[in-house]
């Protein structure tokens, strides 16, 4: 769209100005080359570098995993956030999370929301075995009644088209 709005511009700026499109296309600015992009000379290496002193091994990153669960079971589409970090995902279908978190992390406080159910905090400890969150606590959602009215209305005037369509 908006590729097809600046042509549009561009045909209507040069018909006004007086000139042909070949015209006016002479008359663009060039793009220059970005100073990134030149080419740039091959680097000085001198003959005989002193040794890098050696690093320490990098630790490798620990996963925090876990299942999120009701007493009916497993809850997919659960949202299991990590506050600390600012990392969220959604459970799978059978439950499952998993975080990934820098090495020598602690005990993490975990935040499980699921609609119907009232939001669980929990401490894991990355690393370690499979955590388990079970969402016991279900929460009644109201609706107000403006709420109520504008979700029947909503559902009424579907109704209606629907039965016009069949009418037609």
């Amino acid at each position: 769209m908006k590729r097809y709005y600046h042509s549009c511009l561009f045909l209507f700026l040069t018909f006004a100005a007086g000139l042909s499109p070949a015209q006016a296309q002479a008359r663009l600015p060039r793009p220059r080359l970005l100073a990134a992009n030149a080419p740039r000379p091959a680097p000085i290496v001198p003959a005989a570098a002193p040794a890098a002193p050696v690093a320490a091994p990098v630790a490798a990153p620990v996963a925090l995993a876990g299942r999120v669960e009701t007493t009916a079971g497993a809850l997919p589409g659960a949202v299991v956030r990590l506050p600390r970090f600012g990392q969220s995902c959604v459970t799978d279908a059978q439950g499952n999370f998993r975080f990934t978190l820098p090495a020598g992390t602690g005990p993490e406080a975990v935040v499980v929301a699921y609609a119907g159910f009232a939001d669980v905090t929990a401490a894991f400890q990355p690393g370690t075995t499979l955590a388990v969150v079970q969402l016991l606590t279900p929460v009644s959602i109201s609706l107000t009644k403006q709420q109520q009215l504008k979700t029947y209305l909503k559902n009424a005037h579907r109704a209606v088209k629907h039965d016009l369509r069949q009418i037609r």
